[in-house]
């Protein structure tokens, strides 16, 4: 076995660079984290070992993401989106059409269960597991009008209203004062 490679100083060329982070990529897209990444790159399994620092493996993914985010503008969200939408469909179509041929055995319950998966996946892709979004408008769209109902204490004068509110505030005391007593004959 051959140790990896010392690192050489100085930035790589493009094309190395490039070439790395095409692997590095790779590498994302099956899942690995960064400390499992500098082993793949760097271990002596690795087919031709690199050198570098978990560090520089670190910066590498970080650059991996942000060119994913860079190439992930809203075009291509929708692009890929409406690519994804169509794999679900057909996928759907697929497992439908063997699940039915398959109906007999174990094997078509397997299909049902992968259509139902790219069904509920073409679901989500298309928004319409969304919540309906309902507006309740005025007439010709304009905004609600909120009526409330007339009540005959909105009509009273001052006077009147002061009388009504201490005859509330004579039977809220009436109503303490029963609490009262019979909290005290209950003890």
């Amino acid at each position: 076995m051959s140790a990896p490679p010392s690192p050489a100083r100085g930035r790589r060329p493009e094309r190395e660079l490039a070439a790395l982070r095409g692997r590095i990529e790779a590498l994302l897209l099956q899942g690995l984290r960064p400390p499992a990444i500098h082993r793949a790159l760097t271990g002596p399994e690795s087919p031709s070992p690199v050198a570098l620092s978990p560090r520089q493996v670190r910066d590498h993914v970080r650059a991996v993401e942000r060119g994913w985010a860079e190439r992930a503008g809203r075009d291509a969200l929708d692009a890929d989106r409406a690519r994804a939408a169509a794999v679900a469909e057909e996928l759907y179509r697929t497992a439908m059409a063997r699940s039915t041929r398959s109906a007999a055995s174990n094997v078509g319950v397997g299909y049902l269960n992968v259509a139902v998966k790219a069904q509920d996946q073409w679901i989500r892709l298309r928004g319409l597991d969304a919540p309906a979004r309902t507006e309740l408008t005025g007439p010709g769209g304009s905004p609600l009008a909120v009526a409330l109902a007339d009540h005959p204490a909105d009509h009273l004068g001052p006077r009147e209203e002061a009388r009504r509110l201490r005859r509330l505030a004579d039977d809220a005391e009436a109503r303490a004062a029963e609490a009262d007593d019979g909290a005290g004959a209950g003890a």
